[in-house]
């Protein structure tokens, strides 16, 4: 499998909190830390530190979502835990969006917060995992436009996150992955920066360093108000297990 990862923090953020794990060919996520000082830092790379020893290998596939949602319970608890024993860590928190791929067919999905899955083929671009924002809310209930959610102010705000509460619900779910040729992760600080019209062109291009080097080229050039990272996977280079 091809994959390639970007993380940067931007133009503007005076540290990253942003976490990335790639552990080929079957493990990826996409975390973006929150809180005061460090301690987005601390939650994000937590996350993506708990979740790289999950082994799925052995699960059978009809228990793999449950896994992966237990698996992010506990992580939410640990780092909820961690938060509340020390100070200067209080109230962090994380998005995290986990994607498991053991074959070319299906992708397992684990999602908390508002980074988010698209799927690429024939030209097009496909969002595959929703937000848990206040602005996604409101534009899910039609009280504003795409253009107003764009633009908000509050796009930031997050209605769900790993580690703020004891509890945390996950969006757990299976992607029917068809013909499509790649996956992108990412968080905000690559979708608040450039359209997805523009990722989704970006995104044609074969060669994946010079695909990386465009995106992350692109949300810079916009502007670089947040870290920003991503994962992209070539489907189409990938060396599947026979199963």
């Amino acid at each position: 499998m091809i994959a390639v990862s970007r993380t940067n923090r931007g133009l503007v953020r005076h540290n990253n909190e942003d976490s990335v794990l790639v552990r080929e060919p079957d493990l990826f996520a996409i975390a973006d830390g929150m809180g005061g000082a460090d301690a987005g830092e601390v939650a994000s790379y937590e996350a993506v530190h708990l979740l790289e020893s999950l082994d799925l290998s052995q699960v059978d596939r009809s228990n793999i979502l449950s896994s992966l949602e237990t698996a992010i319970t506990r992580i939410n608890k640990k780092i909820f835990d961690l938060a509340s024993e020390k100070k200067a860590l209080s109230g962090m928190g994380t998005t995290l969006t986990a994607l498991y791929l053991p074959n070319r067919e299906t992708a397992y999905v684990a999602h908390v917060g508002d980074s988010r899955i698209y799927l690429y083929g024939e030209g097009l671009l496909r969002q595959v995992t929703s937000d848990h924002s206040y602005v996604a809310e409101l534009l899910r209930h039609k009280k504003i436009t795409a253009e107003e959610a764009r633009t908000s102010s509050q796009k930031h705000v997050i209605t769900r996150a790993v580690g703020v509460e004891p509890t945390v619900a996950v969006d757990a779910f299976e992607i029917l992955l068809g013909s499509a040729q790649k996956l992108l992760l990412c968080s905000d600080g690559l979708t608040n920066m450039i359209s997805e019209a523009e990722i989704e062109r970006i995104m044609g291009d074969r060669n994946l360093d010079r695909l990386a080097d465009g995106l992350m080229n692109g949300a810079m050039t916009a502007g670089g108000d947040d870290n920003i990272s991503f994962i992209i996977i070539d489907l189409e280079a990938a060396e599947w297990k026979k199963e």
